[in-house]
């Protein structure tokens, strides 16, 4: 970082190539920092960032100082863009808040409700007593005795019933070319 500050006063002076040697002195450090907050723009954020250090620059000479200004405005763009995302007034005070407490994003809840409606019809393509089964066990929580009296069946056929089950579903779940469930706990 210590060649920054002459990059950006070149950059701003119309020297394109300076502009491109910052955005990759610079891209690691930026992504990292967004990709923790965010899901998804995090390429335009960073664009953001440095387009706003280059309309908005002092003379910064001191490779450091360059630093806590390309963070200050890298957290100004994140807060900007939270109060966008959630519909927030600038009377809430981001700095005291932490993700989890902001909830989800609008982009995040989408995306859980197409992973459950794909997750859903993967599971109505199965048979029922295998979906029941799978159900049971991973969203009610409910052990092999407790399965065998509702189904009728032993305890081990159980657990065969469910591994048979989760296998159907994961077959169902690549017809219907769902991607990103490679993490669901019932497919482990």
């Amino acid at each position: 970082m210590d060649e920054a500050p002459e990059l950006l006063s070149r950059w701003r002076d119309g020297d394109a190539e300076a502009g491109d040697r910052l955005l990759r002195l610079c891209f690691a450090s930026l992504h990292r920092f967004f990709t923790h907050k965010v899901e998804g723009g995090v390429d335009d954020l960073i664009q953001r960032t440095l387009l706003d250090c280059l309309e908005a620059s002092p003379d910064l000479r001191d490779p450091g100082l360059f630093r806590a200004y390309l963070f200050r405005i890298a957290r100004n763009r994140l807060f900007d863009r939270l109060r966008h995302e959630r519909r927030l007034g600038p009377q809430v005070g981001l700095s005291e808040l932490s993700l989890r407490d902001l909830g989800a994003s609008p982009s995040s809840l989408l995306a859980e409700q197409q992973r459950a409606r794909v997750l859903t019809e993967a599971l109505r393509g199965l048979p029922l007593e295998a979906q029941i089964a799978l159900e049971l066990t991973y969203w009610e929580g409910m052990s092999a005795p407790q399965i065998a009296s509702v189904l009728g069946i032993n305890e081990s056929t159980v657990r065969s019933r469910v591994t048979r089950a989760r296998d159907a579903l994961k077959r169902e779940l690549r017809e219907h070319a769902a991607l990103g469930f490679a993490d669901e706990p019932m497919l482990r």
